[in-house]
């Protein structure tokens, strides 16, 4: 017995092994599947003998989320009755540019912009210059005095 206490005490590694037992792995246990987790905290309990609550009837299943597509076809809907809204908003801003022409020749200090109100003088303004240069074939503004312009005109 003496032997065996001085071949312990002095640590030999044959002797060890041979007395103490191998160290014991910490018990892995599996991960619960997603959605069968815990249903209250860890320190309460279930009662014996409770009765198990489950939703009432009246509670509605979760609605599925709204498909991409249908976003998007929403999307474009309300794109296209903003921009429809927007181009009718446009037309109504001002009296269109009358359609019927005549011949006139411009006379000492007129611009464009006075011979297009002297002319139509309930029109847009910008828009009878517009239609005036494009008439004509002007590439810009400027006009000599007695110049013959095809223009149009409101009676």
């Amino acid at each position: 017995m003496a032997a065996t206490l001085a071949s312990r005490s002095t640590g030999s590694v044959a002797n060890r092994s041979a007395h103490v037992a191998a160290p014991s792995l910490p018990v892995v246990r599996p991960a619960r599947p997603i959605g069968h987790g815990r249903l209250r905290p860890p320190t309460r309990r279930r009662r014996v003998n409770a009765p198990h609550v489950v939703a009432g009837p009246d509670c509605a299943p979760r609605r599925a989320p709204m498909p991409v597509v249908v976003l998007l076809g929403v999307a474009t809907v309300v794109a296209l009755a903003f921009l429809g809204l927007g181009s009718f908003a446009g037309s109504m801003s001002g009296v269109d540019v009358p359609r019927t022409t005549t011949v006139v020749r411009v006379e000492p200090g007129e611009s464009l912009s006075e011979l297009a109100v002297r002319m139509a003088p309930d029109s847009d303004v910008s828009a009878m210059v517009a239609k005036i240069r494009e008439l004509n074939g002007l590439t810009d503004a400027a006009v000599r005095v007695g110049q013959p312009l095809t223009v149009p005109f409101s009676r």
